[in-house]
């Protein structure tokens, strides 16, 4: 009974701390690169997050406009946490959100419907045609066994192209230099909090699905399929699931997720689509918060709005203020996935410092 207890406590504090750890050890290294800079360490990162997670009045709250930025990255963060924990490793999530933003600005602009209906329909429509694109590409893996890496890649590519040729030709709204569609009617936009800022309804929407992938994942029965099917497939297989129905399940959850994501862009940010909508990267980004928060929906929630944050400060904090170029918060997270990589590392200076500390507690 110990010691089951002793490894249960054991993982608890690994997965907190290894975040935590990676974070510490990006800020030191680009603290190296500050002071080859000449620049002073302590003032630019107490920039970023002074600039990026304070509010001065309730018109001018930058912490607002890190959580309307850290929107596409909660829901981009568990499509990916939710098709990891399927046993496919998609990075289709970029396809997948062009996808959904198709969905809200054709529907949006086209299909007149009344006031909060409009917005429901077209987060369902969303959902739906990411949901299917995600399930594809799962069918390929498991019934054609073609890599999801690949099958993603080209069909993220693919979803791309197709914006850019709807955007260009039948969704354009009009012959000026660059191209962009309709803007959406009133009633498809989403309701914002904070003047001043994009904050509003789509980070309500983002929470929620964190809590709802959450219970999903650990608390039904379909997620425990779903989690033992990528995590243990020989158990699964041995305890009667259903890997295949459960994988493909999960794709298009995953693919949702991501569809839901490009809609909330069109909904509740740009109100339409344009030619540089694909140069956001933010499905890549998506996968950057699924892996520093250790593939769980709540390492997510707050990895995306420290992310976002990191991304807001380096803009405002270094680039305005301190004349610092704004890609050191893009290493910064770089080196922070790079720690989080060399988990191993961590785990056996933790596992050596808290087997001599359970083993003095037993003896005492």
């Amino acid at each position: 009974m110990y010691r089951l207890r002793s490894k249960k406590v054991n993982r608890y504090i690994r997965q907190i701390t290894i975040p935590i750890m990676a974070i510490m050890c990006g800020l030191i290294l680009a603290s190296i690169l500050l002071l080859a800079a000449d620049k002073s360490p302590v003032e630019a990162i107490s920039s970023i997050f002074r600039d990026a997670f304070t509010c001065s009045s309730f018109d001018r709250c930058n912490i607002f406009t890190t959580f309307a930025l850290a929107t596409p990255l909660l829901l981009t963060g568990l499509s990916a946490v939710v098709a990891f924990r399927s046993g496919i490793f998609s990075i289709g999530q970029e396809g997948q959100m062009m996808l959904g933003a198709i969905v809200a600005a054709y529907i949006g602009h086209w299909v007149p419907l009344p006031d909060n209906i409009h917005s429901i329909v077209i987060a369902i429509g969303a959902i739906i045609v990411g949901g299917l694109y995600g399930w594809f590409a799962g069918w390929l893996k498991i019934r054609l066994g073609i890599n999801e890496i690949i099958s993603t890649i080209i069909l993220s590519e693919i979803a791309i192209l197709l914006l850019l040729y709807l955007v260009n030709f039948p969704m354009r709204g009009d012959r000026g230099a660059t191209a962009y569609s309709p803007k959406i009617d009133e009633t498809a936009m989403l309701k914002v909090f904070a003047p001043g800022s994009k904050f509003g309804t789509g980070f309500v929407i983002a929470v929620l699905a964190v809590i709802l992938v959450y219970i999903y994942l650990w608390k039904s029965g379909k997620g425990y399929e779903q989690r033992m099917s990528g995590e243990a497939p020989r158990f699964a297989f041995f305890g009667g699931i259903k890997s295949e129905r459960a994988a493909l399940r999960g794709m298009f959850i995953s693919g949702g997720l991501a569809g839901l994501a490009g809609a909330i862009e069109v909904m509740g940010v740009h109100y339409r689509i344009n030619q540089g909508f694909n140069l956001m990267n933010l499905g890549f980004d998506g996968l950057s918060v699924a892996i520093l928060g250790l593939v769980h929906p709540f390492g997510v929630f707050i990895v995306g709005i420290f992310l976002a944050g990191i991304r807001m400060g380096a803009q405002l904090g270094l680039q305005f203020t301190l004349g610092i170029p704004r890609e050191l918060g893009g290493t910064i997270i770089g080196f922070m996935i790079l720690f989080v990589a060399a988990e191993k590392l961590f785990q056996k200076i933790f596992d050596i410092d808290l087997r001599s500390k359970f083993r003095r507690k037993k003896d005492a």
